[in-house]
């Protein structure tokens, strides 16, 4: 398994980017690489959150756990390396981020790929929880096919 370093992202300002954001994209990013995750992935949005994937989307929590466990078909490994996470808006409190790295997949049939992304995501505060409320991903999904 990773180490949890592997998860810590460059933020593009520590002003900008509050700590719990940045913990929980750490935290996202190790549960997105956890194949058993299900249900943990999906606890980590609102309950009537959007999640585009490429081409896909889910909207509310059921959905977004159904494709999550569709996310794993055909994968038997993934590593999250994000690389750098910077905020929208002009001040502390702004809670909508864009960020990017790199994942590594192993497809169940043996094939492995390293792939580049980006992602958009927004914010809700549910008490002194964080979930996200929106989150896409930027991803060449060529690159999967390309995979060796």
């Amino acid at each position: 398994m990773a180490t949890d370093s592997q998860y810590k992202a460059e933020v593009s300002s520590l002003e900008l980017v509050p700590q719990d954001i940045q913990d929980y994209f750490s935290a996202f990013y190790a549960v997105s690489d956890s194949p058993n995750g299900h249900e943990k992935y999906a606890d980590m949005f609102t309950q009537h959150a959007r999640l585009i994937m490429i081409s896909n989307e889910a909207n509310g929590r059921d959905e977004i756990f159904k494709m999550r466990q569709g996310m794993w078909e055909k994968v038997a490994k993934r590593s999250h390396k994000p690389k750098k996470i910077f905020a929208f808006g002009s001040g502390p409190g702004a809670e909508e981020y864009m960020l990017y790295g790199t994942v590594d997949y192993e497809l169940k049939d043996g094939r492995k790929a390293n792939v580049d992304w980006a992602a958009r995501a927004y914010f809700s505060r549910e008490g002194k929880e964080v979930r996200m409320d929106f989150y896409q991903v930027y991803l060449d999904s060529a690159a999967m096919a390309k995979a060796k």
